[in-house]
């Protein structure tokens, strides 16, 4: 998926198509930093946090390019800028493995923040996925809803020939600013199975 544009390209207009009516502004496309990270979304990691939360521990030292950079991360305005995280997953073999996690700054927020209509929309995904993986025929793209930040992390991506279950959330604006105005997104890259056949189809179609 790099030999179009890099992640951060991609991650910044995934962060746009939330809400096109503030990227008019030729300005606000630099105003959205993106920090990425590279690692095994390893589950032991995040009950490894939990303790530490729940035990009053210290966290463990880790890099930032680490799964537990990510689940400390929180999509947030500073200073008039953007900034929202990105997780290339990889697998076991220490290569993508396909699935794109995101935090990014909800509708809403972005509406609040530039003045604009809180129009209620639903979540663009089938958009979301074509930017990621091009013209290619996308079957059901659907929102697997989650109640919270934890519960997100710790859901399945489902591929299947006619649906695709992809886990998101979105946090409402009247909570402590922190966890306001978040939005949750798993998606699926060339580098997943799935993905990976949608752009073969594509690719011999247009030879």
């Amino acid at each position: 998926m790099g030999t179009r544009k890099t992640l951060e390209e991609l991650v910044r207009q995934l962060q746009l198509q939330l809400n096109p009516a503030v990227s008019v502004d030729p300005e606000f496309m630099e105003s959205i930093r993106v920090h990425c990270y590279r690692d095994v979304a390893d589950p032991a990691v995040l009950d490894n946090l939990n303790n530490c939360f729940q035990q009053q521990r210290p966290i463990p030292q880790y890099t930032p390019e680490s799964y537990t950079a990510f689940i400390l991360s929180k999509p947030s305005f500073t200073d008039s800028v953007i900034e929202i995280h990105a997780l290339e997953c990889l697998g076991d073999d220490g290569h993508p493995n396909g699935e794109l996690w995101v935090k990014l700054k909800s509708t809403a927020a972005l509406a609040a923040a530039h003045d604009l209509p809180q129009e209620k929309t639903a979540l663009p995904l089938a958009e979301l996925q074509t930017t990621l993986l091009g013209a290619v025929e996308l079957p059901n793209v659907t929102p697997a809803i989650q109640s919270s930040g934890p519960e997100w992390l710790c859901s399945t991506l489902v591929c299947g020939e006619d649906t695709w279950l992809l886990p998101a959330i979105e946090t409402p604006l009247d909570v402590p600013e922190r966890f306001a105005g978040h939005c949750y997104i798993k998606l699926v890259t060339e580098n997943h199975p799935a993905g990976r056949t949608l752009r073969t189809v594509l690719d011999e179609t247009s030879k």
